[in-house]
């Protein structure tokens, strides 16, 4: 078969990069191993302005936010929610008093509180928090409809992809029975393992997340010190995550689930019970400089990618599809913070 574009992954940038490329009239075809490899099954999906140790507004935040909350309103996954960032000590208070009164935090804090129990009495915020404006995405709901609308279509291949088994020819990309205009890695953190963007900065890391029901009290916002609980109504809950770099694989651990499960517990002044319904883990495809990749190999001009959205992915992706589908239908040039000519022009010769 021939067509446009030969996408390798369906989390969440080759999904949405899929449905953007198609409604630009380009045929695509997207190859996926069943999710087995991508971090967009075990993201929680959250949106939060203000992160870090240092409570610092992620750069362009208003501008990627509000292109994030138009397109996956859209798709019917975005859910407007409160987060309720817990201080964890009197430094991080005294931070968050000081962006309280910077006018590019304010339109992201609803309120800031100082002292335990001044917002919910039921929350060990011993030294207040911060409101802040947040939603989270329904990414299982995404990656579904997508799937379902691909297959449909006569779009997708569920197969293991493996680079060696790609062909790169003059006139076109050539995999098993495909054959593609170009190929785009949307693979996530397998594009660090191997393949022709294994050379850029990457910084994957591992993080786990646990599905449980608790008789915790629900509020109508995200929990977020150190970790994040995101009440699902009816006792539910997701909770999560960690970060570690040295052991990628998608295996979880009861190391982790033991502390996942004491964190979600700190979260309450009073014992709470848990019962564990899911337990999941994945790898992020994070980058040394935070920004995602983008664009065309420096020499393989068939060869793209869109990747490395880390840990901001649900907040970046739509816009990053929008400046992808530009670049490679209207000839549009990348964002240079995001351009894999840049970034490998020193590496590859």
């Amino acid at each position: 078969m021939q067509v446009d574009f030969l996408i390798v992954g369906q989390g969440l940038a080759g999904s949405l990069l899929a449905k953007g490329l198609r409604a630009r009239g380009k045929t695509v075809r997207v190859v996926d191993d069943g999710w087995k490899s991508s971090a967009s099954q075990v993201a929680a999906g959250l949106m939060t302005p203000l992160t870090g140790r240092r409570f610092t507004l992620t750069k362009d935040y208003p501008q990627l936010f509000a292109t994030a909350r138009q397109a996956l309103t859209v798709a019917e996954v975005f859910r407007p929610l409160d987060v309720y960032r817990m201080f964890v000590d009197e430094e991080q208070r005294s931070k968050g008093l000081k962006r309280a009164e910077c006018g590019s935090y304010q339109p992201f804090i609803r309120k800031i509180t100082q002292h335990q129990g001044e917002f919910d009495a039921s929350l060990t915020d011993a030294f207040g928090g911060a409101m802040m404006q947040g939603a989270w995405v329904d990414l299982p709901k995404l990656l579904a409809d997508a799937r379902a609308e691909l297959k449909a279509a006569g779009c997708m291949i569920e197969d293991i992809f493996e680079p060696e088994e790609m062909r790169d020819h003059p006139a076109g990309i050539a995999w098993k029975g495909v054959r593609a205009g170009g190929i785009i890695f949307c693979d996530g953190y397998k594009s660090a393992l191997r393949g022709p963007f294994k050379d850029l900065a990457w910084q994957p890391a591992k993080g786990e997340a646990l599905n449980i029901t608790s008789d915790a009290p629900q509020g109508a916002f995200i929990l977020n010190r150190e970790g994040w609980a995101l009440p699902l109504g009816g006792g539910r809950w997701r909770t999560g995550t960690n970060w570690q770099w040295d052991q990628l694989d998608e295996t979880p651990t009861e190391a982790q689930k033991t502390k996942l499960i004491a964190r979600f517990q700190g979260y309450f002044a009073h014992p709470v019970g848990v019962d564990v319904t899911a337990h999941v883990a994945g790898v992020r495809p994070c980058t040394a400089d935070n920004h995602p990749f983008l664009g065309t190999h420096p020499t393989r001009p068939r060869v793209h990618i869109l990747n490395g959205l880390g840990p901001r992915g649900t907040v970046w992706a739509p816009t990053a599809v929008i400046e992808m589908v530009a670049y490679l239908v209207d000839g549009r040039p990348i964002r240079p913070e995001c351009d894999v000519r840049r970034k490998l022009s020193r590496t590859v010769g």
